[in-house]
C-alpha cells in the first residue's frame, strides 16, 4: 500500500484509505453498501476531515477493500498515532442536546435478535441494527424558542468539528442543521450482509443506511450481579482487595495444577486454601483456573510460560481426571466455578491439539457435575481474538461440541492494545459473538477473563488514564451485555508489573482501585435496562450512556472515550455524582459536563 505524498496525522490515514479504495475499484456507494457506513462518512474518512472514533470502522473499510494483514497492522499503527495525538489536545466542552432518561415511553427491546433471557443467554444473533447509524435530526426550538433542541428521551445534538461549531454559533444561531452519523464501538462491525446495509443503486444515486434513534439495546431491567465485577488475583498471599469488588479469579496466584500437585499424588493445598478462606470471609465467589500440567505428568513436554508446568496435556489423561476430582471434592460448595485451562491460544500456555483440549474439558465437566453439582464450569479462556488465527482456533474448538459441557465461555476480550480505550472491548465482544453464533453456540454467556500476553510489555498508564480506564473497563462490559458478556475479571490485583496497578499486595488501593470500588457501590442493587452511544442518543460519537434503576427510580451513567460533552439538565434530574466522591445538586438551567471520567446522574424518585 503506497501513498503519493508525505503526510502525517489524519491525512496519512486518509491517504492509506483512499489508496485502498482506489485499488479495490469500488465506488463510495458500493463501499457504503458493504460496510454499513454512509457515503458521506466514508468520504470524510478518505479526505481526512474526520478520524474514525474506533478502529472497527477502519478495519471494515480495509477488509472490504481487500487489505492484507500487514496493511491492517499499518492502518492500526497510523490510526493509533492519530488518535493519540488528538488525545493530547486540550479537552473542549462540546454542547450536546438535552438527553432525558427514558421512562414508560421507552421503545421496546432494541433488537429482535439480541435480547437476553432471564438466565443471561441471548435468544438469537446480534441485532443487525447494531451496525447501522441513527437518523439525522434538525435543531428546533423548545416551545418554538430558536436555537434550543426539542428532543425525545434518547435524543440530543451530534457535535460538528469544534471550529465549524464556533462558526455555526456565531453566524447561524438559529439554523436547521443536518447532523452526521458516525462510527464508534458498539455501532461498527463486520461488513453488512444482504438487506442490512444501504440500498443499492447507480453510482451517484442517493442511498441511505437504515437509521434509528434510541439506545443500541433495551430490555426489561436486569439485575447487575455483584460477581460481574471480578478481579484476577496475582498473589499467593491470600490477601484480598482493599476496595469493594464482587468476585475473584485465581490464576498467576500459585494455584496452577503444577504448583498444587508437584509430584504425583502429593498435594500442597496451602496457597489455594488460604486464598479460598480469605475469599469466603469476604463473601467473594471464586473462579479457579485449572491449567498447567505438572512436569512429572508430561516429562517430554515443551517449555511453558511457568517453571512448574508444561503447556501440553498430561501423557495420561487419567492424571487430569484424578486432579480435577481431588479439587472438586475438597472444595465442594466453596469454589463457585472452574475455568478449564487458561489461554490455549499461545504455545507457551497450551501446545496440544484442540481435540485433546475438548476431551479434557468434557472429562473435567463430567467429574465436577458428579462431585459438586452446584459448581459452574467455564470453557477455556481463548485469546488473541483480534487476530484471525485466534478466532479460527475458537471456531475449531466450538466445532468439537465442547461448549455443550460448559455454563460459560471464558474468553480474553481486551482492547486491541493494553493501553487502548477500553470501549474497544465492545467491538471485540461483537465480533466474538458473531463467531459463536455462526458455530451454533451463540447462546452461551461470556466471561471476560482479561488481557492478551502483550499486557506484560505495555508501558504504565499515566495516573489520569489509569483511574478512568479502570472504571470504564467494567462499563464497557456492561455495554457488551448485548453481546453476551456476563462477567468481567480485571487483569490483575496485587501486581505492580502491569500497566494499571489497582493495589499492591500489602499496600493501599490506588485511585484507580478506589474508583473501581466506587462504581461497584454506585451499581449495588441496580438493574440495567439500556445502553447506547453517539448519534443513537443524539450525543457526540464516543459519548456513552447506560440506564439503570434501583427500587424503581432511574439513573444514568455517562462517559466518553475522549474529550468532554456538555448537556443541559433534563426534567427530573436531581443529583450528579462524580468519581472522586463529590455530589452536585442539579437545578433547571444547569449544565452537566462529563468526559473520560464517568459520572452518575440521579433522578427524583418516581
Amino acid at each position: 500500500m503506497t501513498s503519493n505524498r508525505k503526510v502525517v496525522g489524519p491525512a496519512e490515514l486518509a491517504d492509506l484509505l483512499e489508496e485502498l479504495k482506489r485499488r479495490s475499484g469500488r465506488s463510495y456507494t458500493a463501499l457504503a453498501h458493504r460496510t454499513g457506513l454512509s457515503r458521506s462518512t466514508l468520504h470524510r474518512y478518505c479526505r481526512g476531515t474526520t478520524v474514525p472514533g474506533s478502529f472497527g470502522a477502519v478495519e471494515r473499510v480495509a477488509r472490504v477493500c481487500g487489505a492484507s494483514p500487514a496493511e491492517l497492522d499499518r492502518l492500526y499503527r497510523v490510526w493509533s498515532r492519530t488518535t493519540a495525538a488528538q488525545d493530547r489536545a486540550d479537552d473542549v466542552a462540546v454542547p450536546a442536546g438535552d438527553m432525558r432518561v427514558p421512562g414508560d415511553d421507552v421503545a421496546g427491546p432494541g433488537g429482535a435478535g439480541g435480547r437476553p433471557d432471564e438466565h443471561g443467554a441471548h435468544g438469537g444473533p446480534p441485532d443487525a441494527g447494531a451496525a447501522q447509524r441513527p437518523a439525522a435530526a434538525a435543531v428546533v426550538g423548545r416551545g418554538g424558542e430558536p436555537g434550543k433542541a426539542r428532543l425525545s428521551p434518547w435524543r440530543g445534538l451530534l457535535p460538528l468539528r469544534v471550529m465549524a461549531l464556533v462558526l455555526v454559533l456565531l453566524l447561524v444561531p438559529a439554523a436547521s442543521t443536518q447532523l452526521p452519523g458516525g462510527d464508534g464501538p458498539g455501532s461498527g462491525g463486520p461488513p453488512a450482509g444482504p438487506g442490512t446495509g444501504p440500498g443499492t443503486g447507480r453510482e451517484g444515486t442517493t442511498t441511505a443506511v437504515q437509521r434509528f434513534d434510541g439506545p443500541l439495546w433495551s430490555v426489561a431491567p436486569r439485575r447487575v450481579p455483584p460477581e460481574f465485577f471480578g478481579l484476577t488475583m496475582n498473589t499467593d498471599t491470600g490477601e484480598m482487595p482493599g476496595f469493594r469488588t464482587g468476585a475473584v479469579r485465581l490464576w498467576d496466584s500459585g494455584t496452577r495444577w503444577g504448583a498444587i500437585e508437584p509430584r504425583r499424588d502429593r498435594y500442597d493445598w496451602s496457597v489455594l486454601e488460604r486464598s479460598v478462606d480469605a475469599a469466603e470471609r469476604r463473601g467473594l465467589p471464586v473462579l479457579l483456573t485449572l491449567s498447567g500440567t505438572p512436569l512429572w505428568a508430561a516429562p517430554d513436554g515443551r517449555r511453558s510460560a511457568y517453571a512448574d508446568s508444561r503447556p501440553v496435556p498430561p501423557a495420561d489423561l487419567a492424571d487430569w481426571d484424578r486432579f480435577v476430582e481431588k479439587v472438586a471434592t475438597r472444595y465442594r460448595g466453596r469454589i463457585e466455578a472452574y475455568e478449564l485451562w487458561d489461554y490455549p491460544s499461545h504455545p507457551l500456555h497450551y501446545a496440544g491439539s484442540v481435540a485433546v483440549l475438548a476431551e479434557m474439558v468434557g472429562r473435567a465437566a463430567r467429574i465436577i457435575r458428579r462431585v459438586d453439582s452446584g459448581a459452574l464450569v467455564a470453557c477455556p479462556s481463548f485469546g488473541e481474538l483480534w487476530e484471525e488465527r485466534g478466532r479460527e482456533l475458537l471456531r475449531r474448538f466450538a466445532r468439537t461440541g465442547a461448549y455443550g459441557n460448559c455454563h460459560a465461555a471464558a474468553l480474553k476480550l481486551p482492547p486491541r492494545r493494553a493501553d487502548s480505550p477500553p470501549e474497544e472491548i465492545i467491538d471485540l465482544a461483537r465480533h466474538v459473538r458473531d463467531v459463536l453464533y455462526e458455530e451454533g453456540v451463540g447462546q452461551i454467556p461470556v466471561w471476560n477473563t482479561g488481557p492478551d500476553r502483550n499486557v506484560a510489555v505495555t508501558p504504565p498508564l499515566d495516573a489520569r488514564r489509569a483511574r478512568d480506564y479502570a472504571v470504564r473497563f467494567y462499563l464497557a462490559g456492561l455495554y457488551s451485555r448485548h453481546y453476551g458478556v456476563r462477567r468481567m475479571y480485571f487483569y490483575s490485583w496485587g501486581s505492580t508489573g502491569v500497566p494499571l496497578v489497582v493495589q499492591p499486595v500489602g499496600g493501599r488501593p490506588t485511585e484507580a482501585g478506589l474508583r473501581m470500588g466506587r462504581l461497584r457501590q454506585w451499581l449495588d442493587g441496580a438493574r440495567i435496562s439500556a445502553c447506547g452511544q453517539g448519534g443513537q442518543l443524539g450525543l457526540p460519537e464516543g459519548a456513552y450512556t447506560c440506564r439503570f434503576e434501583r427500587d424503581g427510580t432511574p439513573f444514568l451513567v455517562r462517559w466518553t472515550t475522549k474529550g468532554r460533552v456538555d448537556v443541559p439538565v433534563a426534567q427530573g434530574e436531581r443529583l450528579l455524582r462524580r468519581m472522586d466522591g463529590r455530589t452536585v445538586p442539579l437545578r433547571a438551567g444547569d449544565r452537566i459536563g462529563f468526559g473520560e471520567e464517568p459520572v452518575l446522574v440521579e433522578y427524583r424518585e418516581s
